[in-house]
């Protein structure tokens, strides 16, 4: 029943389902961190090249389009998203492959620090919604 109250009050058209945004960053998370599991297994395997999911950035592009808007003539406009990250090129190991193992293990930790801050915030979060609908402890 919390759930579907909370799912209610957040899915105002005037706002943001800040519910269903923390769902959505924690299944990017999710496919981010099987993809950089892949990658760390397939360290030695020749040929092999790293492999990494789109910018969560993307994901959000059609829920919150607001564009910033040149209300004088010296203020800088927007960039309209217009920029992307690129793929760079990576040095060939031994065996062949492009992985380089520090730097998945590195996006490995980030994405487990990401994780953790999301579930944090989710169950705060609802922890203040079921605190205003009275069956808080």
């Amino acid at each position: 029943m919390l759930e579907a109250l909370s799912s209610q009050a957040m899915s105002s058209s005037n706002g943001t389902d800040l519910l269903g945004l923390a769902e959505r960053r924690l299944t990017w998370l999710e496919k981010r961190q099987s993809v950089l599991a892949g990658n760390v297994a397939n360290a030695d395997t020749p040929g092999y090249v790293a492999k990494d999911v789109s910018p969560f950035q993307g994901v959000l592009q059609n829920q919150m389009a607001v564009t910033l808007a040149q209300t004088e003539p010296g203020h800088l406009s927007g960039n309209n998203g217009t920029a992307h990250a690129a793929a760079t090129g990576g040095n060939i190991s031994i065996s062949g492959n492009e992985v380089k193992l520090e730097d998945q293990l590195e996006k490995v930790a980030d994405t487990n620090d990401q994780q953790r801050l999301a579930t944090t915030l989710y169950s705060r979060y609802t922890s203040m919604i079921s605190t205003v609908l009275g069956s808080g402890s």
